[in-house]
């Protein structure tokens, strides 16, 4: 099992990754709770939602919010943010781009979920913005872009090109292909954050690429899925 994370954050006390598919798929809860068992963290304290491919975020920051979440039976979102300790969060991927952004004393931690359509959608730019609005806006912005389809293997038609800029499309043999990191960081860039303070795992690990350590739908065709997390110890 490998863990790709970001040791930024780790440094604010803030326990987070992506985890490898040798964890098993994040949609079986017998594997989610026997990950965080090995971490010694409390699956009951691991918050989900029911991914829809959008821009919604939930905050769980106050015992309110917390309150207000154990209400329903499954929210629908496709991204945290997180302020609350004692408590964590997940996504499920398969080849979206999970994302983590936070300020930089560690106030408020963002994980977005981050498909084509989330991403045309502004929610890179949308978390970014939410957390200076709790932070402060003078804050320092950090954000890690973890393991993703990558623009080797991220071909897609021209309805779904359209939703983009220039600056995240590649094209080569008559096909275009998307660079979900581009369009990230771009919009992060416009949400105030430095360039230097946004970092992304590397290209060698595309998920599309790389078998061994991910899950791919694009590939496979699969429902199994990596977690992604961000949990601050009470």
């Amino acid at each position: 099992m490998k863990i790709f994370s970001d040791e930024r954050l780790l440094g604010l006390g803030v326990i987070s990754g992506t985890v490898s598919r040798h964890t098993g798929s994040g949609r079986e809860a017998q594997n989610v709770k026997k990950f965080f068992d090995t971490l010694d963290i409390d699956s009951a304290n691991i918050l989900g939602l029911r991914q829809v491919h959008g821009a919604h975020i939930v905050p769980i920051i106050s015992g309110e919010d917390l309150k207000n979440y154990r209400k329903t039976a499954m929210h629908e979102g496709d991204a945290w943010l997180l302020g609350r300790a004692g408590c964590g969060c997940m996504i499920l991927t398969a080849d979206c781009a999970p994302l983590y952004v936070w300020n930089d004393r560690g106030i408020c931690v963002g994980l977005a979920h981050c498909g084509w359509r989330g991403v045309a959608a502004g929610l890179p730019r949308k978390i970014a913005e939410d957390i200076k609005i709790r932070a402060g806006k003078n804050v320092r912005l950090c954000a890690y872009i973890g393991p993703h389809i990558n623009a080797c293997c991220f071909e897609v038609r021209e309805d779904a090109a359209g939703q983009f800029g220039q600056r995240a499309l590649v094209k080569k043999g008559g096909k275009i292909f998307v660079d979900l990191a581009a369009e990230i960081t771009a919009q992060l860039l416009s949400a105030g954050a430095d360039a230097k303070d946004i970092r992304r795992e590397c290209a060698c690990n595309c998920t599309m690429c790389n078998k061994e350590d991910f899950f791919s739908y694009r590939r496979d065709k699969t429902r199994d899925t990596m977690i992604s997390f961000i949990y601050k110890p009470a």
